[in-house]
């Protein structure tokens, strides 16, 4: 696995861990988002966030590969985390289907919280609210987003296989359903068009 992958993986499983507390509530409850390999779809999202331009578009890229520069933000995020003594677990061994950096080494939750340390509380917000600097307040949006992300990927259709997904089977959504007659027929005298 690579060290972006091994990353995402580790992230994923802070933001959707499996459960087997749950297995009393019913099997499809356990698994969380690794077993849906979430892990490389978030990948392939956060690659084609950006399109390409300048050099990258020269060299025959159509989107610009974001996804190594967020695992090197977590770890630096982890290291943050570590050095300023907010880690409650500090750094362990990483599971196998992880990378070997310092984010996938912390506990689910201590991953979280250097999740956090990007979002709001480390330097890089310190440092984006002191230099006005764009490319510091994108890093913040992109941690806050990422697990918005990572969780709407998961309850969305797109880990199914076309009839729905482990998200909507642990949520026990139906899926997508036509528009229900009891709010149609509603008669309009006149109607007037906007501007916009």
């Amino acid at each position: 696995m690579s060290y972006t992958r091994g990353t995402f993986a580790a992230f994923v499983d802070s933001v959707v861990p499996e459960t087997p507390g749950m297995a009393d509530r019913g099997e499809e409850h356990v698994p969380g988002g690794l077993a849906a390999d979430l892990d490389e779809l978030l990948v392939e999202e956060v690659n084609d966030l950006q399109p390409a331009s300048g050099p990258l578009a020269a060299l025959g890229y159509d989107t610009t590969p974001l996804a190594p520069v967020v695992a090197l933000l977590l770890d630096v995020a982890a290291l943050e985390l570590v050095v300023r003594r907010r880690a409650e677990e500090g750094f362990g061994s990483p599971d196998d289907a992880y990378a070997g950096g310092p984010f996938s080494r912390l506990s689910a939750r201590d991953r979280l919280r250097a999740v956090r340390m990007l979002e709001s509380e480390g330097v890089f917000p310190a440092l984006a609210d002191r230099l006005d600097a764009p490319g510091l307040g994108t890093i913040q949006y992109l941690a806050g987003a990422l697990v918005a992300l990572t969780e709407s990927l998961y309850y969305g259709e797109l880990t199914g296989d076309g009839e729905g997904s482990q998200g909507w089977t642990q949520a026990d959504y139906p899926g997508p359903a036509d528009g229900y007659a009891v709010m149609l027929g509603y008669e309009l005298d006149e109607f007037e068009e906007d501007d916009y």
